[in-house]
């Protein structure tokens, strides 16, 4: 219901940090197309939401790493500056190991050094 997902987010305070699946969307397996990528991503500036990726599923939506991170970029592109969490127990078949990273987009070095 992509129509009540965007009411939903265009009711949300200015700041408010939402999370979004990059791809593989658990436990739907329904991901938006690259068009209401992009049309999140312009919500997503026009209310000032900080948009929160969790990415542990990148390379399997698709068989494409690079294409399953489509959502982030779209983010960038429109000036959101996305904050992703990456999990590599299932991409890197480390599940015993719980590895993984945290990154943040940022807009200039001083914004990268207070991060």
């Amino acid at each position: 219901d992509f129509d009540g997902m965007r009411a939903a987010l265009s009711g949300l305070p200015r700041g408010s940090v939402v999370l979004l699946h990059a791809c593989a969307h658990n436990p739907t397996g329904i991901d938006p197309s690259g068009e209401q990528w992009q049309e999140l991503a312009e919500l997503f500036a026009g209310r000032g939401l900080v948009a929160l990726f969790d990415s542990a599923y990148q390379g399997y939506a698709s068989g494409d790493l690079d294409a399953d991170a489509a959502s982030v970029r779209a983010f960038e592109a429109a000036g959101v500056l996305p904050v992703a969490c990456q999990s590599y127990a299932k991409s890197l078949g480390l599940y015993g190991e719980r590895i993984g990273a945290v990154n943040f987009v940022c807009a200039s070095r001083g914004e990268a050094e207070a991060v």
